[in-house]
């Protein structure tokens, strides 16, 4: 009955029976365990960050209340407040200690004032942090401190236009047990709750800080601080215990409610929209629907075993295939049977090794060409008719007493005989920066002193190969195109240096440089014979056809910046330094 079953059928069957179905159920299976755990988690995570919440409001709470408590232990400030004046200078004297005394708690705590009520009628009011303690009973809260006798006493100004807190102490002479005064921080609730963030990442979650009274003392959606929270409703279970948590209903979604209660009786409340705990949940469900993807991977390689041995084959040869195609000749692959496959491959092989020879063929052919257009170009010039020529006309301008012509004469015949070189196609760098010397001097002689050239050459360089006709037609492009928008004057920097068997070449001038539209049409191929010389796409043709790989021309220019030519031509009959033979 199997076997006379078809293969896609076959294929099906086991895909139901031994991927689908316990995929489905191991999956589910996963979720339905991980998803009360989940929950859990994140319960507890929201109370972390009640707890964390917590401890930031209590730190800072305790460090007002120790620099309270360090001035009013401070002996001298409790001198400065308690001694008897007679002198008006003392009593400026006492006032500037407390200013300083002052000052030096507001560098480092954001409090908006600090204020002594004093009993001590001897010494004055200042107006500004030094008042009389009857002024403290005209307080709202000092009533109530005094009734609670707490050694810091909070209270909420809501009323203030920028809310605040006040924190009061009584000042206490030790010796005698006796209060002589009231010190008083006012410290508004923005630098209390500053930079206290939302540490939730979830949407639509929400941080609630109240005081013992029910008002806010951070903004809250719509309330502001200093509001009351008794209309919410849904916040009232949060004042019938320390610390614990419920699930209300807000805005028509279920809400997790997490508070806890700090030491002064405020209310840290963080309230999450169980949707978005949902959403913390998907990474269970992704990391269940991960499991099923490699359990569904695993068992597709099982499946694919089938076929395995006849598709890697047919890969190796479409791989090789495509890497022919993409220039790798004479490739050949393993034959590994005498079937119809191995047909295939040992063809292939036969193709492979004919596509080569003839590739290689072709390209002798190419080069060959090209060599022999070169020659026949070089041929058309009898260099003895022209030697002789240019003799001639040297002499006959010595006969005038004509030194420029006879000067130019003699680069120009120098500059043809390098060019020639007796039908060589290489020179070595001292020849060939002769003969950009020689046509550098022509140049001199037709537009005398506009062209300053400076040369930085490493002498171990002039040894150096490099195919003739390689930095003339460079200069030659800085000389006509560089200038032009200074009437001709310029400078060019020509260096060479020789580093891990490549000799670097740098032609730079300091001419009025070229866009990027411009720099792309001087490296593209002329559309038309121009008669102008080879130009620097035919210097980058004939030397990366001559060297290969191993040559780099680059071009780089801005404008008004100049333009900078880099060569770099290997050199693989130079010896590296440290190196033996």
């Amino acid at each position: 009955m199997w076997s006379q079953i078809r293969l896609l059928q076959k294929l099906i069957i086991v895909l139901i029976v031994f991927l689908i179905v316990p995929v489905l159920v191991a999956g589910i299976s996963l979720f339905s365990i991980t998803l009360p755990l989940a929950q859990r988690e994140t319960r507890d995570m929201l109370g972390k960050v009640v707890d964390q919440l917590h401890e930031n409001v209590q730190y800072r709470v305790t460090g007002y209340q120790n620099m309270l408590m360090q001035m009013a232990v401070d002996p001298r400030l409790s001198a400065s407040l308690t001694q008897t004046y007679s002198e008006l200078q003392d009593e400026v004297f006492a006032l500037q200690q407390i200013n300083a005394s002052i000052s030096r708690v507001r560098s480092y705590f954001p409090i908006k004032t600090i204020r002594f009520y004093k009993s001590n009628p001897t010494l004055r009011e200042d107006g500004g942090a030094v008042f009389n303690l009857e002024r403290a009973d005209r307080l709202p809260w000092t009533a109530a401190m005094s009734e609670s006798r707490q050694p810091f006493y909070w209270y909420f100004d809501a009323d203030n236009p920028q809310p605040a807190f006040h924190i009061g102490k009584w000042l206490v002479d030790y010796m005698s047990n006796d209060d002589y005064g009231i010190i008083d921080y006012e410290v508004t609730t923005q630098a209390l709750f500053e930079n206290l963030a939302n540490p939730l990442e979830f949407e639509d979650s929400w941080i609630v800080i109240a005081d013992q009274n029910g008002k806010a003392l951070i903004d809250y959606r719509g309330l502001k601080t200093g509001d009351s929270i008794a209309d919410l409703t849904y916040l009232n279970d949060s004042y019938s215990s320390k610390s614990g948590s419920y699930t209300e209903r807000i805005d028509g979604k279920n809400h997790l409610i997490v508070y806890q209660t700090t030491s002064l009786g405020w209310k840290i409340i963080t309230i999450v929209s169980q949707e978005a705990l949902w959403e913390r949940l998907q990474l269970v469900r992704q990391a269940a629907i991960a499991a099923s993807i490699l359990f569904v991977v695993l068992t597709l390689v099982v499946l694919i075993s089938f076929g395995k041995r006849i598709t890697n084959r047919l890969n190796v040869l479409i791989r090789s295939m495509r890497k022919v195609r993409e220039g790798t000749l004479g490739l050949t692959v393993r034959i590994n049977g005498k079937d119809e496959l191995g047909d295939v491959e040992e063809t292939f092989n036969q193709m492979s090794r004919q596509l080569e020879t003839s590739m290689l063929e072709n390209a002798a052919a190419r080069s060959a060409a090209e060599t022999e257009k070169l020659r026949l170009l070089q041929a058309q010039i009898n260099p003895h008719f022209l030697y002789n020529t240019l003799a001639l006309v040297k002499s006959m301008a010595m006969d005038v007493g004509s030194a420029e012509i006879s000067g130019t004469v003699d680069a120009l015949a120098k500059f043809f005989r390098l060019a020639l070189n007796q039908g060589r196609d290489v020179l070595l760098l001292r020849e060939e920066l002769e003969h950009i010397q020689a046509y550098l001097d022509i140049h001199e002689w037709r537009y005398p002193g506009k062209v300053t050239v400076r040369y930085d050459i490493d002498e171990a360089t002039l040894p150096c190969e490099i195919v003739k006709i390689t930095l003339q037609p460079i200069v030659e492009n800085a000389l006509m195109h560089a200038f032009t928008h200074r009437g001709g004057r310029g400078e060019i920097t020509i260096s060479a240096k020789l580093a891990e068997r490549f000799l670097f070449i740098r032609i730079e001038d300091d001419g009025k440089g070229m866009n990027e539209a411009q720099l792309q049409d001087l490296m593209n191929p002329p559309m038309q014979e121009s008669g102008g010389g080879f130009g620097l796409y035919n210097v980058r043709e004939r030397l990366t056809r001559f060297y290969g790989v191993g040559f780099e021309m680059t071009v780089a220019s801005e404008p008004e910046q100049g333009t900078v030519v880099s060569l770099r031509i290997p050199q693989p009959n130079i010896q590296p330094e440290g190196a033996t033979t």
